[in-house]
């Protein structure tokens, strides 16, 4: 999976879709913080918020990771889950396009 080479052009949609992942899934975050902030009325719930902010940051951290070895498997997370589209990787190799849609449909 770690073999695949990124010319400038790939580096650039990739950083690309990466971000735009990110971006919404952060956006989807900060707006599940504003409903829970919302609901806090005792200390209980204090701890509950910190909790699943501590949750999130935890997949965040583990979900996106931008190396260039990773990418693959990582584009595929992120079209099942939803934060992007396959044609946001227009532009890519179609080797990488097959191993990302192959691991879609795994």
């Amino acid at each position: 999976m770690n073999d695949f080479k990124w010319s400038k052009t790939e580096k650039k949609i990739a950083r690309a879709a990466f971000e735009k992942a990110y971006q919404s899934e952060c956006s989807d975050i900060i707006g599940k913080i504003r409903v829970k902030a919302k609901k806090i009325s005792e200390p209980d719930n204090i701890w509950r918020f910190h909790d699943f902010l501590t949750e999130k940051r935890h997949e965040i951290d583990e979900k996106y990771d931008y190396r260039y070895s990773k990418l693959i498997m990582v584009f595929a997370r992120l079209i099942n889950e939803g934060w992007i589209d396959i044609s946001d990787l227009e532009g890519l190799e179609g080797d990488k396009i097959d191993r990302i849609e192959y691991l879609i449909n795994f």
